[in-house]
């Protein structure tokens, strides 16, 4: 009997490239992970046993029928194969006789084709040997001879025993039966893994990193899906390493330095190398998370489950003689907020840890800064007194070793609100027809000096951190006042001082330590309107006070003067490859007395803001030359990777099918591209391309000089400059009073600094980590005053871009707030979510039905497709979602019956 028939008729989940033909336990993982038919070139055949409670003896006639089938003599030479569960999911695999290859597997519904294995026991794949040819016998006892092994991840996989000589035939079954009897019981053993696997040894790791076994990287979560996790391969241009299970994540969290090792071939996705970590090299992740407490049940009745907001966070068991009275008296578990920190975590299910705070309320205002304070590790301790002793007073003496500007027109251009002013600019015409133009920037380190208590503390906090409603400075508030170039006080500075040309090109430059009196206090606005009419006559209450006997006309002249020469200077970056991604940003309004949002802006980028960021990042840029010139080791620098090229890759893929052309070979191509389509696309279709373009985008970051492979790593994708570094901000970065340390020395003001490599890098890592946070706070703020504010004033309508299309959701671009929606199926009743996969891209066709007032209606969802959207808050979290609006003759319907979501 030919017996090359072998279907595999495992769940896919569990299928993998070495697993031998059906066994009784393979047939019995069918009925056990819950499939209710098997069809076999469309017979079926239904599986009448109930999921997981029937004992196996009571199936034993369903695995007869599906062996008979398997050996059935009369099949075709390519079989197909559906097994369905309870859900109605089904699998489908099409198999050829010939070869033992299964060619084509699919899940119903999804997208991806997913890769062939070999079914046949005898294939070299298996471990056998070639035979066309086999008695009954053989094929019975094929069917038992199957060892399963427990893979690290505790799931089981059945290799294939070789096959057996009819010498020792009869010897071998007693064994190989005695195998199957306890199949099931390891199985279940397996299953009763809780643990993580350990982690390699320092040596074992250290080993592995140096020959290339395994690979180091920043690990990623993925926010809606916590399971999955990814970590950036070193080559840029191939794929990320993919880590698809929490056991494979192996305790690293958001930000965490890892250790990976790639796994075989067999165990890779369509898409993906997939890895698994053996080691974390660096904790970066605080081990703290916000949540709520829920009381457990059964034998775990003694513990409360901390539930965290962020979901790439695991649940963590505590005990209940830990938990405070509030949680005990409390009738509504989600009514308050916790934080927790995580005290160790060797359980699948559950982490271990202990409340370290009970923050308040959830969705009151204040309980939530807090709490957004406390998830992402901002420190709001205050700082001793008299931590500074340094005074604001410049004595006589100190003006010799400086500059002294203070008779020049210098003036601050910052936000209406602004209080920590770092910088100042000045210009004048020269006799020789050319321009003196300078940047002064505030002396924070006169103030903060290196290895003192308050520079420590300084430097820990790295950044200030800027919240809608209030901000965390870096610097003692009364250091910040004494730091700032307020108008009418002798300042200490650090001037940046070019001569130009009219039209912007740099004749020389000079780098000096400055006095300045600056005369005024400009805002963006107020520098705006001089732009826009430089002829205007101001009222004498519409502009701050003017100091030094200067007056509006010479602030408006050097206004207008350098805007031109800004111009110019913008236009020659961007010609020479400079790259820009705009997304939205939000502005508020607030209630003075309560703080709740009142009214909800978009920042815009006008000519007063681009003027101050031109000669701001000049002054980086000469900045970053000098120190690197005169420290090739220790300078303190600030680079951008290229971005990921295979996610770029997959998005010009997807772009092309609607006929819009990406070039991604260079950031300058990129930025053409963007440019070019403005024309082609209307305003919420270019947001959402913006939005698409910064995923692949890495995350610039600060670097000392020595730990570059190459000067040729040190240079700024999107800036497209070779060196660039922070220079300006002081007051609000650390970074920047590392360069003003550098600086000075390069200029002979201080000694050469006698800074380590590890010291200046460990610096720069940790600016990296409270830069990130600090952003992220700041999102996380106006993700909160957001959900106030749609909360105060429903209903909340606007115009959403379609941006990305799955089988079972779509996410929308809500190009008013800048906010990413996904729109599930769950909404929806059965048959009005109608899913189309197609070569290029997906669709989704939304049926409306016929009501009393309206006829029935469909829309087609698809890339750049606009809809209309209410948004809402979402219960007990600062989030938001969707109801998609039915579309009416195009005009908007308000009332709950048009509404679906």
């Amino acid at each position: 009997m030919d017996t090359s028939k072998n279907y595999i008729l495992q769940p896919f989940r569990e299928i993998q490239q070495n697993v031998s033909v059906p066994t009784t336990e393979t047939l019995l993982n069918c009925v056990t992970n819950g499939f209710r038919q098997l069809t076999v070139n469309d017979k079926s055949h239904i599986i009448k046993t109930k999921v997981r409670r029937k004992p196996r003896q009571k199936r034993k006639n369903v695995v007869t029928t599906v062996a008979n089938m398997i050996s059935d003599n009369n099949l075709p030479g390519s079989s197909k194969i559906d097994l369905i569960d309870n859900s109605n999911f089904k699998i489908t695999a099409v198999c050829n006789q010939n070869s033992g290859k299964v060619f084509r597997i699919k899940k119903l519904g999804c997208r991806h084709i997913h890769k062939s294995f070999y079914s046949n026991c005898d294939d070299d794949i298996a471990g056998g040997h070639q035979s066309n040819v086999k008695t009954q016998n053989e094929f019975s006892d094929k069917i038992h001879n199957t060892t399963p092994v427990a893979n690290r991840n505790g799931t089981i996989s059945y290799n294939t025993v070789s096959p057996l000589d009819s010498s020792n035939l009869q010897s071998k079954t007693n064994a190989s039966n005695a195998s199957i009897r306890n199949s099931a019981k390891k199985k279940k053993s397996a299953k009763k893994l809780k643990q993580y696997p350990p982690y390699w040894k320092d040596e074992e790791v250290h080993r592995g990193l140096s020959n290339g076994l395994l690979i180091k990287g920043v690990l990623r979560i993925n926010q809606k899906n916590r399971h999955e996790a990814y970590v950036t391969d070193p080559d840029q241009s191939l794929q990320d390493y993919f880590l698809p299970t929490m056991v494979d994540r192996n305790r690293a969290l958001e930000g965490d330095f890892v250790a990976i090792k790639v796994n075989s071939r067999t165990e890779w996705t369509e898409k993906h190398k997939t890895a698994h970590v053996v080691y974390i090299t660096e904790k970066v992740h605080p081990r703290v998370a916000v949540g709520y407490l829920l009381p457990m049940t059964g034998k775990k009745k003694m513990f409360a489950t901390f539930i965290p907001r962020d979901k790439r966070v695991p649940r963590v068991k505590i005990p209940l003689s830990s938990c405070p009275d509030a949680f005990h008296k409390q009738k509504n578990s989600l009514d308050i907020l916790y934080k927790v920190r995580i005290t160790s975590w060797l359980d699948l299910d559950f982490a271990q840890g202990v409340i370290t705070d009970l923050l308040g309320m959830s969705g009151n205002l204040d309980s939530e800064l807090i709490a957004i304070l406390a998830e992402h590790n901002i420190s709001t301790n205050q700082f001793p007194p008299n931590l500074s002793e340094q005074t604001d007073t410049i004595p006589t003496h100190e003006y010799a070793n400086r500059l002294d500007l203070r008779k020049e027109c210098i003036f601050t251009i910052d936000p209406l609100t602004a209080r920590d002013l770092d910088d100042a600019v000045s210009c004048k015409e020269l006799p020789n027809g050319n321009l003196q133009v300078g940047v002064h920037i505030s002396d924070v380190t006169f103030y903060v000096i290196e290895g003192t208590p308050l520079d420590l503390a300084v430097r820990k906090k790295a950044t200030s951190v800027y919240l809608v409603n209030n901000v965390y400075h870096m610097l003692p508030e009364e250091l910040c006042k004494k730091c700032s170039l307020l108008p009418g006080v002798d300042k200490r500075a650090f001037s940046v001082i070019w001569e130009m040309r009219p039209n912007g090109e740099i004749v020389n430059q000079t780098f000096a330590r400055s006095v300045v009196n600056s005369c005024s206090q400009l805002s963006y606005e107020h520098a705006q309107m001089m732009i826009e009419d430089p002829n205007r006559h101001f009222e004498q209450d519409e502009l701050p006070e003017i100091h030094g006997g200067f007056t509006y006309n010479d602030l408006n002249r050097i206004v207008n003067t350098l805007n031109p020469i800004a111009v110019q200077m913008r236009q020659q970056r961007f010609d020479n490859g400079a790259l820009r991604i705009d997304q939205t940003k939000l502005l508020f309004r607030l209630n003075q007395n309560t703080s709740e949002p009142e009214e909800l802006f978009t920042y815009e980028n006008k000519d007063a803001h681009r003027l101050i960021e031109e000669f701001m990042l000049l002054a980086n840029i000469s900045v970053a030359t000098k120190i690197a010139k005169d420290f090739p080791k220790l300078a303190f620098l600030r680079c951008h990777d290229p971005p990921k090229e295979s996610m770029l890759v997959e998005m010009k893929k997807n772009l092309n099918a609607f006929g819009l052309d990406l070039d991604i070979s260079s950031s300058k191509a990129l930025q053409n591209s963007i440019l070019a389509l403005h024309d082609k696309l209307g305003v919420p279709q270019l947001a959402a391309v913006n939005h698409l373009l910064a995923k692949p985008m890495n995350r610039a970051r600060y670097f000392c000089a020595a730990t570059q492979n190459s000067t040729a790593d040190f240079s700024h994708y999107a800036l497209h400059v070779p060196l660039y570094t922070h220079f300006t901000s002081p007051i609000r970065r650390y970074a920047d009073v590392m360069v003003h340390r550098l600086l000075a020395s390069s200029l002979g003001y201080t000694v050469k600094p006698k800074w380590s490599v590890d010291m200046v890098s460990s610096i720069a890592v940790n600016c990296n980590r409270q830069k990130y946070s600090a952003k992220q706070a700041g999102d996380a703020s106006s993700d909160l005053f957001l959900a106030h504010y749609v909360e105060k004033y429903q209903p909340f309508i606007k115009t959403a871009v379609v941006f990305q299309v799955r089988s079972h959701s779509f996410d929308v671009l809500v190009n008013a707030t800048g906010s990413i929606i996904r729109i599930h199926e769950k909404g929806f009743d059965k048959g009005l979510w109608q899913f189309q996969e197609n070569e290029n891209y997906n669709t989704i066709n939304l049926v409306f039905p016929e009501t009393s007032e309206y006829c029935e209606e469909i829309i087609r969802i698809k890339m750049f497709e606009t809809v209309t959207v209410n948004l809402t808050r979402k219960a007990n979290t600062n989030a938001l979602e969707a109801q998609l609006l039915r579309p009416v003759s195009s005009t908007l319907i308000v009332n709950t019956g048009a509404l679906n979501s």
